[in-house]
């Protein structure tokens, strides 16, 4: 996943020495700097990224060598567009910038009723000191096996975990309110083998 980049301000300026580009933008809510120079030399040249850090200071977070693009990139003179020239670096670090600041996507928190829930489904399934381990075959398997799993909190706090339910059911629309139309006719796999000859 990559944050989005959201431009914010941008500055160029070229001489006969040297040429140099800055692009600000935002970045998953922090300020972000790219800022690309092209001098005569390597060794005088850069391309990298700082970001605003909570002290109010700049923290590099990207940082290519000059070798990786200098050579791609005319010699420096008064009357070259160094926004051109150099947008397309700034644009690459800050690519990279956006994936290393993206947040970490984090699974969605079940409810302790859910969990309770979760709990007395093992416990009447295996006894209430059941354990059973699913390995990743097994949840393949059962994704791609029956309907999508539905999780419904009922009013009387009862919880139903069904995968018999097509998604537009309107037992899974209504939250369990109403009745399946019985237009959800989920095929048992063994069914379908037998009918494919397997």
């Amino acid at each position: 996943m990559t944050a989005v980049i959201t431009p914010r301000d941008e500055a160029a300026v070229a001489t006969g020495n040297g040429y140099r580009y800055d692009q600000t933008v935002e970045i998953a809510g922090r300020i972000v700097r790219a800022r690309i120079e092209r001098q005569h030399y390597h060794s005088y040249s850069l391309a990298v990224v700082d970001m605003i850090n909570d002290a109010n200071s700049w923290t590099r977070i990207v940082e290519d060598l000059a070798c990786q693009w200098w050579d791609a990139t005319p010699a420096p003179r008064k009357d070259l567009d160094a926004a051109a020239v150099l947008g397309p670096v700034a644009d690459q670090l800050l690519r990279r910038a956006a994936a290393i600041l993206a947040p970490t996507p984090t699974p969605p928190a079940l409810s302790d009723h859910v969990l309770d829930a979760v709990s007395a489904l093992l416990a009447t399934t295996y006894r209430y000191d059941g354990e059973h381990r699913l390995t990743p075959d097994d949840m393949a398997w059962a994704t791609t096996h029956g309907g999508r799993l539905h999780i419904i909190e009922h009013a009387d706090c009862s919880v139903t975990f069904t995968k018999a339910h097509r998604d537009e059911c309107p037992f899974i629309t209504s939250s369990g309110t109403q009745d399946c139309d019985d237009e959800c006719d989920v095929e048992d796999p063994t069914d379908a083998q037998r009918r494919r000859g397997q």
